[in-house]
């Protein structure tokens, strides 16, 4: 199936009865199955049997997906929530029982920063960041855990009344779940007719209650599809089903309102290694940190892979895919999916090109004589110290603390240098023995943050897995042991990120220079060349410097790649013999800059996490002094970031101001955004200070746009 995603690694698959979703490690949404409702965002209503790609999604990155039984949800990185497919019972968060075929964000989401969604049969949840769970869509049942006044204010997302910060959520068909980590508490509501939410009182429960047969344990993981409802805790280690479904003698389905841990059950479940479950309406399914499946349950259509249609009380490893590098798995009604395959991380996949390649190379690994003499590997220090300090301090001379000064003659000489100076190691000592192939995989690891564990065998993974534990990379050394599905933390955008104005093997500094000297014609004159003119604004009071790696710079920007590789001809900075590029546009300060330059080292912005607010440096006022960054430099992603940033800011005070900035940067679709808002609240907006301050002409200009005749757009 990888060929299906243009060799993209899959990261998370959702199944509902007909149709199923993929998202890749590019932050693409993948579909196929039944499309008669537009739930697999294609734009069209045709039913597809491969997996399609969900065009529409182009420009963004989606972290993660969710599928109803006839409609689906997505969440971007920039905390959006996309809905499409029937709108029926305002299951798309929209205010309409309109379908849709393409994938549109939920208005009323769009003030909040949303970090996990959930999809039952036909209603939906999702949670922010600061701890509060929203539902919308079929209110039958108690699912959505709140008061519906009528049909239109279920499809409203609206707050459910938690007196607790949640950071997990999950929906069954008719079942939702919310955990508070705070609390260590697992609250359900909804149907509990057959005791799918694990408490007393086969009733339904329109408001939130407490089950009490988890207080206390620490939950990573909640899955849950019809009636079935699977629990995976770190503390203590354990999986359990808050109910039990199985087939009777009679061959119908039955359900056991009552708590199961599967760790004390026949045939037991290894829980300490589970490290990902999934459910079914019909089955359970549960993944090993050594990539082994077990299954059980309903097996009518073979679902578990045993070569047998008979249902399983208790769970059996799946032989079929053993040994297969599993690292996701999931399960719909009648048939279940297993992700093989590469271990990547998105962000890391831009520097893949570099990998022992010549290309502004300032390393070369040797290896010792006899065995490979000829074998060689190009590499980048920079790079490489950032991502393991250990290693860098054992083979290369030149490096000290991890950040020299910015004043170090090392970074002087190496910005005067007209050619990259390449540096010859030797693999010798404990490291002897490691191949280049070995090698090469180490290096994947550093500059990639992820392990092609099909491209080494058994020895080299072994002797892969000792590089990585001596010098202090457990995350590498568990991927090596193909342990393929939760490793330690990663730190790759960290580390990353401390490479961000770090003169350690820095070879291109951007230059701030402070307000050039009113100079008069002679005094021009006697400046003999611009080169004399950029050092006397260097050693002006006031002047930033900014350490950045071309090497870096190149693979992460077209622009860049262009300017240092030689194709720049035309640009605006084609030529800086001395390393130096001269950063004149106004307002641009040294700490917007090092924005700007740790989202094109790590494609994150400042202080961006899945689970956290952000950093408070990335403001609107930062984003729009990136804006004129990212469109100078073409950086599409952060542009996109910028904008929309911006426009969950505006309000009558600012937006008089944001339109003349985005106009002033180029910034088309965040112009007309400001347009559509001034012209909606000009009466206000035309007393407010901001419009007062714009120049006249700007001022009579939006005047003769706000009238009764439709707005012009750029």
């Amino acid at each position: 199936m990888a060929d299906a995603f243009n060799n993209r690694a899959v990261t998370q698959v959702v199944c509902s009865e007909s149709h199923t979703l993929f998202l890749t490690d590019l932050g693409e949404v993948w579909g196929r199955g039944d499309n008669k409702w537009g739930q697999l965002g294609l734009g069209h209503l045709r039913s597809v049997p491969a997996a399609s790609q969900a065009e529409m999604f182009a420009g963004k990155y989606i972290i993660e997906i969710a599928c109803g039984i006839d409609f689906s949800l997505a969440l971007d990185d920039s905390r959006n929530v996309y809905s499409w497919g029937r709108g029926k019972d305002g299951r798309l968060g929209n205010e309409s029982d309109h379908n849709q075929c393409t994938p549109l964000p939920i208005p009323r989401l769009m003030s909040e920063r949303i970090i996990h969604i959930a999809c039952g049969a036909s209603h939906a949840l999702c949670v922010s960041s600061s701890g509060k769970v929203f539902s919308w869509g079929a209110s039958s049942f108690g699912r959505l855990g709140r008061k519906v006044a009528n049909a239109k204010a279920a499809g409203v997302p609206t707050e459910v009344a938690l007196d607790d910060k949640i950071s997990l959520i999950a929906a069954g068909s008719v079942t939702s779940f919310a955990y508070s980590a705070t609390s260590a508490t697992l609250w359900g509501w909804g149907s509990n007719q057959k005791g799918q939410l694990g408490i007393a009182g086969l009733v339904d429960y329109n408001v939130p209650q407490k089950i009490t047969s988890m207080q206390g344990k620490v939950i990573e993981e909640i899955v849950a599809s019809g009636t079935n409802t699977l629990i995976r805790t770190a503390r203590p280690a354990g999986v359990y089903s808050l109910s039990s479904t199985y087939i009777d003698a009679f061959g119908h389905r039955q359900t056991k309102p009552q708590l199961t841990d599967w760790s004390k059950q026949p045939n037991r479940l290894p829980v300490d290694s589970v490290v990902q479950i999934a459910c079914s309406p019909r089955s359970f399914m549960a993944l090993t940190r050594a990539g082994k499946v077990w299954g059980w349950g309903d097996n009518t259509y073979e679902q578990l892979g045993c070569n047998s249609s008979k249902p399983m009380d208790v769970p059996i490893p799946i032989q079929s895919i053993e040994g297969k590098n599993v690292y996701r798995v999931a399960c719909s009604r009648d048939d279940t999916i297993a992700v093989l395959g590469v271990i990547r991380n998105a962000l890391g996949e831009p520097y893949k090109p570099l990998i022992g390649q010549q290309t502004l190379a300032d390393v070369m690994f040797c290896f010792a004589e006899g065995q490979h003499a000829q074998a060689v590997l190009y590499g980048h220090k920079i790079i490489v110290a950032l991502r393991c300090a250990s290693f860098a301090r054992a083979y290369f001379k030149d490096y000290s603390s991890g950040h020299l000064s910015p004043t170090d003659n090392v970074i002087g000489e190496r910005h005067e240098q007209q050619e990259k100076i390449i540096d010859k190691v030797e693999i010798a000592g404990e490291d002897k023995e490691v191949t280049c192939r070995v090698l090469h995989g180490f290096m994947t690891y550093l500059y990639t943050d992820s392990l092609d564990i099909g491209s080494l065998d058994t020895a080299e993974l072994a002797a892969l897995k000792g590089l990585a534990s001596r010098y202090n990379l457990p995350r590498l050394a568990l991927m090596a042991d193909r342990q393929t599905v939760v490793f330690s933390p990663s730190t790759f955008t960290t580390d990353l990120a401390k490479g961000v104005n770090n003169p350690l093997y820095s070879d291109v500094c951007f230059i701030i220079p402070a307000a050039s000297p009113v100079l008069d014609t002679e005094e021009q004159l006697e400046k003999e060349t611009e080169k004399e003119m950029e050092k006397e604004a260097a050693a002006a009071e006031g002047v930033a410097r900014v350490f950045a790696s071309k090497a870096i710079l190149a693979t992460r920007s077209a622009y860049f790649a262009a300017l240092f590789l030689g194709a720049g001809k035309g640009m605006r900075k084609s030529v800086e013999p001395e390393g130096t590029i001269r950063f004149d546009e106004e307002g641009i300060d040294c700490a917007t800059l090092c924005i700007f330059l740790e989202f094109i080292y790590t494609g994150k912005l400042v202080g961006e996490d899945e689970e956290t607010e952000g950093d408070s440096s990335f403001t609107p006022d930062a984003a729009i002094s990136l804006l004129s960054v990212a469109n100078l430099y073409h950086i599409e992603a952060l542009r996109d970031k910028c904008e929309s940033t911006v426009q969950k800011a505006v309000d009558v005070e600012s937006a008089a101001f944001v339109w003349a900035s985005a106009k002033m940067a180029g910034a088309t679709r965040l112009e007309n955004f400001c347009l559509d808002y001034i012209a909606t609240y000009w009466p206000d907006i035309c007393k407010s200070e901001a419009f007062c301050m714009l120049p006249e002409t700007d001022q009579h200009y939006l005047a003769s746009l706000c009238t009764p005749e439709p707005i012009k757009k750029v």
